[in-house]
């Protein structure tokens, strides 16, 4: 019974994000809806989330510009300065539609967590798959499909995402 009362209340708070006028209280309702914001983080635009809102940390600074999608069956947090720019999906959940799919015996379902460290910035429309860890001070370029961890100050593109160029450190004291 209560999570029915949650899922209807939830979906009135959905509806709050779209009715003009209402949709400039964007925070208040995503913050109500479970996403945790420290200062300053803000969220822009259509954001299309499946799964928990609690499971969504957005750090000081953070922000999610237009369009993205996020997959939240398992921890997303948004290091503090980090921005998701327009369309970028992020995926904490990955299955071959089991039991019914026999791919189910090669790829059983994982859920893992998606963690961006602090100032990164992920271009526009990246894909970030279950289980990655961007590190601080990162750029991954628009269109990248991200299998795999990516370390401090490098700039990652391509599909998959491939270290392009390392940082220098000493550019960001």
């Amino acid at each position: 019974m209560k999570s029915k009362l949650q899922s209807i209340r939830n979906r009135v708070l959905r509806l709050f994000l779209i009715i003009p006028g209402l949709s400039r209280y964007k925070k208040l309702w995503y913050s109500r809806l479970g996403v945790i914001f420290a200062e300053n983080a803000r969220i822009y635009g259509d954001l299309k989330v499946i799964g928990e809102y609690s499971n969504i940390t957005l750090k000081k600074n953070a922000e999610i510009t237009n369009n993205c999608f996020l997959l939240a069956k398992d921890k997303i947090t948004i290091g503090e300065n980090s921005t998701l720019a327009y369309q970028t999906t992020i995926l904490t959940s990955a299955n071959p539609n089991g039991p019914h799919n026999k791919l189910m015996k090669l790829y059983p379902k994982m859920n893992a967590p998606v963690t961006i460290g602090d100032n990164s910035w992920i271009g526009a429309r990246a894909l970030i798959l279950p289980g990655v860890h961007i590190g601080n001070f990162c750029v991954v370029a628009a269109g990248s499909v991200v299998t795999k961890d990516v370390p401090d100050y490098s700039v990652v593109g391509g599909v998959p995402a491939k270290v392009i160029k390392m940082l220098e450190p000493k550019t960001f004291d």
